[in-house]
């Protein structure tokens, strides 16, 4: 006979929902990591709420945003608050999310995007000029090509090569600063509160927030470029451009760093015991199986995968 299975207090469904929207459809940083893994060991009912859930949602994967936000509402309410099925309507179809105030977590800038690409996913498009755009995972990008050529990116990464049907420059607007181009090669990273250009081939003329002059990056050049800051950077330690085939490439680079950059492909939570961070790692690494790249990672190097679900996912030493 099987055992019942316990109840979860709506307490504790609903921090469970908030922690989703957290690690999945955010960036979190080191201190967010940390306070969920707190969240999540402090109690059993925590950690089978969790597991609840990412369940739950992936029954959603890949399902039209009419079927999943039909099969939420049929879900009882004597087993769910509305506030808990709102938040999970949200997370299974990206609707709707300024209305409770998570803005800062749901992939709301989706909405507006001319194109844009899911956690996991990079894809490339030919823009009306002749440029070709490549979006990396979960990003966004809003296009005006009326009478400008103007790409603004929402969210995450893009690559641009620019096409030269028109004599008007190209574009490329951020929060934090606009970039010229004639005829160039770049990539441009949202990290935090900052933008990361880096340029492979001709040059871009940047013009940042008010008390900088304009400046030009020229090909091998990265510059990190905020409201508060403008500075150049080393160029990438993992290889340039390797995300539009699916890979990630590194040499001799720290393990937090490797894992950092697999989680950004990873659908849910990807962390790792502090004790391990700086073992240097190389490798040529799948972005399209993150969880493989990671087993594969552990195996070399002696490390231990655990994982409650296909959703959570820790590395620690063996």
């Amino acid at each position: 006979m099987s055992r019942p299975q316990p109840h979860i207090p709506p307490t504790v469904l609903d921090a469970a929902i908030d922690w989703s929207l957290k690690i999945t459809f955010n960036t979190p940083d080191a201190a967010t990591h940390q306070a969920f893994e707190h969240w999540l060991s402090a109690n059993d009912l925590h950690r089978t709420a969790w597991q609840r859930l990412q369940n739950l949602n992936g029954q959603f994967s890949g399902l039209p945003a009419k079927a999943a936000l039909a099969t939420l509402n049929r879900l009882p309410e004597s087993r769910m608050q509305r506030r808990q099925l709102l938040k999970l309507i949200v997370m299974a179809t990206g609707v709707g999310a300024a209305g409770w105030g998570t803005e800062r977590y749901a992939p709301w800038q989706r909405l507006t995007a001319d194109y844009s690409t899911r956690t996991g996913e990079h894809r490339r498009w030919t823009l009306a000029d002749g440029s070709v755009l490549d979006l990396n995972t979960d990003s966004a990008v809003s296009l005006a090509f009326e009478q400008q050529r103007q790409v603004t990116l929402l969210r995450g990464e893009l690559a641009l090569a620019t096409g030269r049907a028109s004599a008007l420059p190209l574009r490329l607007k951020t929060p934090h600063c606009a970039m010229d181009t004639v005829d160039a090669q770049f990539e441009a990273r949202l990290i935090a509160d900052l933008t990361c250009l880096t340029v492979s081939k001709g040059s871009v003329t940047v013009t940042a927030s008010p008390g900088f002059a304009p400046f030009t990056v020229q090909a091998g050049e990265q510059w990190l470029i905020s409201n508060s800051h403008v500075r150049s950077a080393p160029m990438p330690v993992v290889e340039l451009g390797a995300w539009r085939d699916g890979m990630l490439i590194t040499r001799n680079q720290p393990l937090s760093l490797v894992l950092a950059e697999l989680a950004r492909y990873h659908v849910g939570y990807l962390g790792w015991d502090s004790q391990i961070a700086t073992l240097p790692v190389s490798g040529n690494f799948s972005t399209t199986r993150p969880e493989q790249s990671v087993a594969l990672i552990a195996r070399a190097y002696g490390l231990q995968v655990r994982q409650l679900t296909r959703y959570w996912v820790r590395v620690s030493a063996a």
